[in-house]
């Protein structure tokens, strides 16, 4: 049967208390010692990745930044390109067209010149027409009737001879 005894129980008491108090000096210390050591670990480790996350996102925020500069540099280079084309254009069809007026007045004068020697050929012809009836006329005997005759044929070769030239 069961008996309860003092002594018996204040021995199991003490022996209770000295197996605690040795477990928790030599087992539990160690065990704490090594759960606070994973835990700082773990700790540490969080700390880590969040470390190398806020330098990722500022790399990431600096890479964009960055690609954002060399595309608004890119938008500048084309724009002044462009506008160094269009001042290109410009002065070539310019420069062109100072030519083409040059040459459009060269081509004017030249008509003139030519339409002016034209002139002085046909006058000339003329000239020569008359010179040669006043010379027909100084060699023939001036009458009524050869100077009508004479008359026609200056008229019919100043018709011809005039209107090949023109």
């Amino acid at each position: 049967m069961l008996s309860f005894d003092l002594v018996n129980f204040v021995c199991m008491i003490i022996n209770i208390l000295i197996l605690y108090f040795l477990a928790k000096k030599f087992l539990f210390g160690r065990v704490n010692s090594i759960i606070e050591k994973r835990d700082q670990e773990i700790k540490d480790s969080y700390a880590t990745a969040d470390k190398v996350t806020k330098e990722a996102q500022t790399s990431r925020r600096e890479y964009q930044m960055q690609v954002a500069e060399f595309e608004k540099e890119k938008a500048q280079l084309m724009d002044r390109a462009m506008k160094e084309a269009e001042e290109r254009k410009t002065s070539i069809i310019d420069k062109a067209n100072l030519e083409a007026e040059g040459i459009v007045r060269t081509a004017k004068d030249e008509a003139v010149r030519i339409k002016n020697v034209a002139g002085l050929e046909h006058d000339k012809q003329v000239e020569e027409l008359v010179f040669d009836v006043a010379s027909r006329l100084a060699g023939q005997a001036i009458t009524e009737e050869a100077n009508s005759e004479l008359y026609d044929r200056f008229l019919a070769q100043a018709a011809g001879k005039g209107t090949g030239n023109e």
